[in-house]
């Protein structure tokens, strides 16, 4: 019976290449080929599964997830300069990258869910009290986190996320059948265009959209049965409850930013801002600005 920190972060790639590879969403593009910075990695037993862990530095505590069908990876750029004051912390959402789910996605996966799973990651690491942040799907997980468990969060990051209202699962079943076209018969998403993604989220560089079909391809349904949680959750009504001061995030040439004045009225301590010439992925394409203004929001 393999432990829960016996798989190396090379395992982990390997099985996450094999995946992307059977769904070739990019030609030669695969995790193996992305150089990361982590010194320490894990694997953490939960009742779904297991849940996928990467970390570097020393010092508080700062937990990350990554995006809607992102991967650890996504954090690389941005996490060595945090580590020179913060270990920071990387865990890959649930069904995505090497956070594997034990059987098929159910229709939708609740955020209250994925927040248990991120709360029981961090009992096993022994992390009482942290700093927790998020770029879209991350940044919906974390909220419900903070918002249900507000006595072990110090700060909220969140950013590029989406802070909507709850959608009956009538609503739902109908915007499938608008999406059916960007996923194939097994719900598996199908590779985007550079110009779509672009257009979305702003992004300038194609290798970020490359990588985002790659990780995508490693999350196959978990990305629909996600993106249908957050839809079902709420969050508006999880916001008042976030005790943590907050701080929103906003690429200049993204999108989200449509959130931000709901989120500066229900979070009781709230500050935004936004980023110039970054995309709502700001932590890949400007990690420099984005980190500077998240260092003078913990300094604060």
């Amino acid at each position: 019976m393999p432990t829960r920190r016996d798989i190396t972060l090379g395992a982990t790639l390997a099985l996450a290449s094999q995946a992307t590879a059977a769904a070739q969403p990019v030609k030669g593009l695969t995790p193996a080929d992305i150089k990361q910075p982590w010194t320490d990695q894990g694997d953490v037993a939960v009742g779904s599964g297991k849940m996928h862990w990467v970390s570097i530095g020393k010092g508080e505590p700062i937990i990350f997830m990554p995006k809607l069908g992102g991967w650890v990876a996504d954090w690389r750029h941005i996490a060595p300069i945090l580590a020179e004051k913060y270990r920071v912390i990387v865990i890959d959402n649930p069904g995505h990258g090497g956070s594997v789910m034990n059987g098929p996605p159910p229709y939708w996966l609740s955020l209250p869910e994925s927040a248990a799973m991120l709360m029981a990651t961090l009992d096993e690491l022994g992390i009482e009290r942290c700093i927790l942040g998020g770029n879209s799907l991350g940044g919906c997980i974390s909220s419900v986190a903070a918002s249900l468990w507000p006595k072990n969060f110090s700060k909220l990051i969140l950013l590029s996320v989406a802070l909507g209202e709850s959608r009956t699962r009538a609503e739902l079943e109908k915007d499938d059948v608008r999406t059916a076209k960007s996923y194939d018969g097994q719900s598996r998403p199908l590779p985007r265009p550079f110009a779509e993604t672009a257009e979305r989220f702003g992004i300038k560089d194609p290798a970020i959209n490359d990588e985002q079909n790659a990780s995508r391809a490693v999350a196959g349904p978990w990305v629909r049965a996600s993106e249908r949680g957050v839809g079902h959750a709420g969050i508006v009504d999880y916001l008042p409850n976030i005790a943590a001061p907050t701080l929103l995030m906003y690429g200049a040439l993204g999108g989200y930013k449509q959130y931000e004045a709901v989120g500066l009225s229900k979070i009781p301590k709230v500050k935004s801002v936004h980023i110039p010439e970054a995309s709502s992925f700001a932590h890949q394409d400007q990690p420099q600005a984005t980190a500077k203004l998240m260092m003078e929001f913990l300094a604060s």
